[in-house]
C-alpha cells in the first residue's frame, strides 16, 4: 500500500483543527455562558442604564435582578472625567443557568449545558453600556449587594413640608432671598444614610411672589408664595426639568411653562 501524500495529511491535520476548534465554541460551557449573557443583555434591556452616577442605575438594576434570578455582586462608583462616554461605574452580575433545556419538538433532542455560575462586569457612562465582559465568580457562592447611596444631592425627605412650612409662616414683609434659604435649609432633615448631600435651595423674588425650589430633573419641589400670601405648588412640565432646559431652580416659577406641544 502507497504512502499517503504529505499534502493529504496537510489538508487532514487543518480540517480535524477547525472542527475540534469549532466543537469547542459550542461546548456545554459555552452555551451556558451564551444564554448567561443573553439573560444579563436582556436584563440591561428593561432597566435604567442612564444616570449621572452609578448609584442610580444600580437601583434599577438592583430590582429588576432580583425578579430575573440575577445576582448584583457588586458595584463600584467611579469618578467621571466628564467627557461624553466617561465611565461612572460598573456593576457586576452574576446567575446560574438551566442544566437541561428542553426541546419541545416531537424528536425531543434536549440540551444539555454547564450551569456556571457566570458573572459579568458591566461598566456604563453616563447614557448606558459601555462594555459588557466575563470575569470570575467570587468563591463561596454568589452573594447579593444592595445599590450604594447616593454622592449625588438629593431632594431632602421632608422638602416639600419645608418649603410649605416657610412660606406660610412668612411675614408680610418678605425677607432677603438669602434669609429664605437659610430658613428652609434649617427645617430639612439630612439623609438617613450619612452619604447622600442634600439638594440644594434656591429662591427667587419678584413682583411680591417668593418662589422656592430644591431637588432635581427627577424629583423637584417647586412652590411660590403670591403677593396675597397664598401658598401654591408650581407644576412644571418634565421635559422642563431635564438637563440643558429650565431645571428645578427657583426662577423656573417665572418662566412660559405651558406644555411645549
Amino acid at each position: 500500500m502507497s504512502a499517503v501524500p504529505r499534502r493529504v495529511v496537510l489538508v487532514l491535520v487543518v480540517a480535524l483543527a477547525t472542527i475540534a476548534g469549532s466543537s469547542g465554541c459550542s461546548s456545554d460551557r459555552s452555551r451556558g455562558r451564551d444564554a448567561a449573557r443573553s439573560a444579563v443583555e436582556t436584563l440591561l434591556a428593561g432597566s435604567r442604564t442612564e444616570g449621572d452616577e452609578i448609584a442610580d442605575i444600580a437601583e434599577s438594576v438592583e430590582e429588576r435582578a432580583r425578579a430575573a434570578g440575577i445576582v448584583m455582586i457588586g458595584v463600584e462608583h467611579r469618578e467621571s472625567e466628564g467627557g461624553y462616554g466617561s465611565p461612572i461605574g460598573s456593576i457586576t452580575l452574576g446567575l446560574t443557568v438551566a442544566e437541561v433545556v428542553e426541546d419541545p419538538s416531537w424528536w425531543g433532542d434536549d440540551e444539555t449545558r454547564d450551569p456556571g455560575p457566570y458573572c459579568f462586569e458591566v461598566t456604563f457612562h453616563r447614557r448606558g453600556v459601555l462594555k459588557t465582559k466575563g470575569v470570575g465568580c467570587p468563591d463561596g457562592g454568589l452573594v447579593a449587594v444592595p445599590a450604594p447611596p447616593s454622592r449625588l444631592p438629593r431632594i431632602a425627605p421632608n422638602a416639600h413640608e419645608a418649603v410649605w412650612s416657610v412660606l406660610e409662616s412668612m411675614p408680610d414683609r418678605v425677607p432677603s432671598q438669602d434669609q429664605v434659604v437659610a430658613d428652609v435649609t434649617a427645617r430639612l432633615e439630612p439623609h438617613a444614610n450619612g452619604v447622600t448631600p442634600l439638594a440644594e435651595v434656591t429662591v427667587a423674588i419678584a413682583d411680591g411672589v417668593v418662589a422656592v425650589a430644591t431637588g432635581d430633573g427627577d424629583d423637584c419641589v417647586l412652590v411660590e408664595r403670591g403677593p396675597d400670601g397664598v401658598v401654591r405648588d408650581v407644576y412644571v412640565p418634565p421635559v422642563y426639568l431635564k438637563r440643558g432646559e429650565l431645571g428645578c431652580y427657583a426662577d423656573t416659577a417665572f418662566a412660559d411653562l405651558r406644555p411645549p406641544h
